[in-house]
């Protein structure tokens, strides 16, 4: 991953756990791109390349508290509250798919694009809702 694709409170894939991103490195040479990470109580500098997106699922949404709110044979909308539409396009064109916004699909392929979009427009993060 680069570095310059995220914001403190991302979502990543380091090793086999989801780690949040709780501190930055932005040196323009890459070899010093620093990411530092949440692995339980400890945080922990890891470099940029080792941290890999993961996929935007369902799944994930339900987690950030969007509920399901229509389903057909091509598509699957979700609404959060407040926030506005998710739409997984099931053709193989995939022309429909992605956060609706005034008319338009704004395509998230990762979590952590989610996230920064979700903070661009209202300010907010958007966070794991707990149970």
């Amino acid at each position: 991953m680069e570095v310059q694709e995220l914001r403190l409170y991302n979502l990543l894939q380091y090793e086999n756990d989801v780690v949040p991103v709780v501190g930055l490195n932005l040196a323009k040479d890459k070899n010093l791109s620093l990411v530092q990470i949440q692995q339980g109580n400890s945080k922990i500098p890891v470099h940029s390349q080792q941290l890999k997106p993961i996929r935007l699922t369902s799944e994930w949404l339900s987690k950030f508290g969007f509920k399901e709110s229509y389903r057909s044979n091509s598509r699957i909308r979700y609404d959060l509250p407040n926030f506005g539409k998710y739409d997984f396009d099931l053709s193989k064109d995939k022309i429909l798919e992605g956060f609706l916004y005034f008319g338009n699909y704004i395509r998230c392929h990762y979590i952590h694009q989610l996230q920064n979009l979700h903070f661009v427009l209202t300010g907010k993060e958007l966070k794991v809702e707990s149970n």
